[in-house]
């Protein structure tokens, strides 16, 4: 594909990505537009981590979930800088954006490594933004023990949309976005929350429309 083409398309996967994100009211949801649209704008698979206890006693880290069934690559990616490296081959691209009400990072593993343009890191440290902004606007501000209590179940149930999206990839042979897609298509056109449709998909096997 032309660098220009390419360009425009991630401009334009950026806007439509940023929008959804800005209208979104479910936390859940909100991580899988997150996940799946760093995957697009970097042509990689994306993995979000959520720390909980964002306030952790004083030499203590912030509990990380998920944290268990990580591949190494991903997990040790997960674990590293940010780095504004555009010289150098890498083998994916870290995003730590400034949430007030929880701590967010995503990681985006490349099929093979490769460097990162200066045009890239701009669009994916603007995206991540948006990312915390969006969390901030759905966490509630009560508690710090809500916080994490609403940030643990939205992992969770963003788990479950996951294992529905799987299944829509393999009976489907769609990509992973296109799947996830297809799950909120039809969260809006009947209404119901992403996150049952996939429970209701997970548990019976029916499709979205009719789980």
């Amino acid at each position: 594909m032309d660098q220009d083409v390419r360009e425009a398309a991630r401009h334009a996967t950026a806007v439509r990505v940023g929008r959804d994100l800005a209208s979104e009211e479910d936390l859940a949801t909100l991580l899988g537009i997150a996940e799946h649209g760093l995957g697009e704008l970097f042509d990689g698979e994306c993995t979000i981590q959520v720390g909980v206890r964002v306030d952790p006693p004083v030499g203590e880290v912030p509990e990380w979930i998920p944290s268990e069934g990580l591949r190494d690559e991903v997990a040790s990616g997960l674990a590293s800088t940010p780095t504004p490296d555009v010289w150098h081959e890498r083998p994916g691209i870290l995003l730590v954006p400034h949430s007030a009400s929880g701590v967010c990072r995503a990681w985006v593993q490349f099929p093979v490594p490769r460097r990162v343009s200066v045009e890239e890191l701009i669009i994916g440290d603007l995206f991540a933004q948006a990312f915390a902004i969006a969390v901030d606007r759905l966490a509630s501000e009560d508690s710090a023990a809500r916080r994490e209590a609403q940030l643990r179940d939205a992992v969770e149930a963003h788990r479950i949309i996951g294992q529905a999206t799987g299944i829509l990839m393999e009976r489907h042979r769609l990509t992973a976005a296109l799947a996830f897609d297809r799950l909120r298509t039809a969260s809006q056109n009947r209404n119901i929350k992403v996150r049952e449709i996939a429970g209701r998909m997970v548990d019976t096997g029916l499709e979205p429309d009719q789980a």
